[in-house]
């Protein structure tokens, strides 16, 4: 068995770093973390995403592979730190539950010797006997202040310890669910979004739609100026996508440089102008090199609309959705493309900003 699993893992590995070579990437820990989950197999869903990219672009950038790792991997210890979390908090809240009862117990045995010691007060008659009695009572009231200002102080630091973990608690919340250079939900927080989004709408008849948006040219772009100025573009897409949607709008980094808006209550026709704004909004804005003021061009987005048809589960919608971003990727890109009511697509007229750019 030993034998076994040191072949199956030298293969594993062998595999793992024949992809790092062949696509030129580095060879750190997350790309042969990335790989080698990908060579067993055992994440479908990110090998899937992973041949995607490939099929699209030919390669996998540094850019592709950090944010599947951050997608797929990441997530799982996220995961298990949120869980790792909510077990500290249990077993604090045990250790309080443990103390409050030793107190009771204490008070309990305390209200028993006082009772007993105002009873022998009571039967005696001798001075020397009450005398004798007192002071047991006074010795047995000073350890009973002795063990309470204790337990109180086992209290107070088992207080404090909650505390930082309830606040521990909620920080991995948020991280598992947020994505640090957007500031949006991940992919996670857009999958509970979304799920929920189709039990509304299937529930009360309250249909939304689904943007799906993807920055143009990303990969040159990334490849162009570096991973930072590239983390700087989706932190803007981030900031306009927020300064855009309202009320219960939800939006979402989906991965890579992808992004999902989900619009409850909204007409098809209303969400494209809705995707419409954002493009022109993302377009205007022109990017600076802020070290020496020069510029690096300008971003586009190609956007996808679809709108929740009844009993629809969130894959349906969202192949739906990607389906109408790859038509607008076809037709140019920096356009948006919605489903007309049946299957087919339409066009959407682009504004006058628009058409002149």
């Amino acid at each position: 068995m030993g034998d076994r699993d040191h072949q199956y893992t030298l293969r594993i590995a062998e595999m793992a770093l024949e992809r790092i070579k062949a696509l030129s990437l580095p060879a750190d820990p997350s790309a042969y973390e990335l790989w080698y989950s990908y060579a067993t197999g055992r994440n479908p869903e990110m090998n899937r995403r992973i041949n995607r990219v490939l099929d699209e672009n030919g390669s996998l950038s540094g850019f592709d592979l950090d944010g599947i790792y951050d997608e797929y991997l990441a997530s799982s210890r996220a995961r298990s730190a949120l869980e790792r979390a909510g077990t500290n908090v249990s077993l604090e809240i045990d250790k309080i539950v443990g103390m409050l009862g030793e107190f009771i117990l204490s008070t309990s045995q305390d209200r028993n010797d006082c009772a007993d010691a105002s009873k022998r007060l009571a039967q005696s008659t001798d001075q020397a006997s009450m005398r004798a009695i007192a002071d047991a009572l006074v010795n047995s009231l000073r350890a009973v202040e002795v063990r309470h200002a204790a337990i109180e102080q086992r209290l107070s630091a088992a207080k404090q310890e909650m505390e930082s973990l309830q606040q521990s608690l909620a920080m991995t919340t948020i991280e598992a669910t947020q994505d640090i250079v957007t500031g949006l939900a991940n992919r996670r927080g857009f999958n509970s979004a979304i799920e929920q989004a189709c039990e509304r709408a299937n529930g009360a008849s309250a249909p939304f739609c689904l943007l799906m948006l993807d920055i143009d040219h990303f990969k040159g772009f990334n490849d162009s100026f570096g991973h930072l100025i590239g983390d700087s573009v989706l932190g803007l897409i981030g900031t306009t996508l927020k300064q855009s949607i309202k009320g219960r709008d939800f939006a979402a980094r989906y991965g890579g440089e992808e992004f999902a808006v989900i619009l409850p209550d909204t007409t098809l026709r209303n969400a494209t102008m809705v995707a419409d704004q954002i493009r022109e909004k993302i377009m205007r804005r022109e990017l600076k090199q802020r070290s020496t003021g020069e510029s690096l061009g300008q971003i586009t987005v190609s956007i996808g609309v679809a709108s929740h048809r009844p009993g629809e589960r969130p894959r349906s919608i969202i192949e739906r959705a990607d389906a109408c971003l790859y038509e607008a990727k076809r037709a140019g890109r920096n356009c948006t493309r919605r489903e007309e009511s049946g299957d087919g697509l339409e066009d959407v007229p682009q504004s006058k900003a628009a058409a002149g750019s």
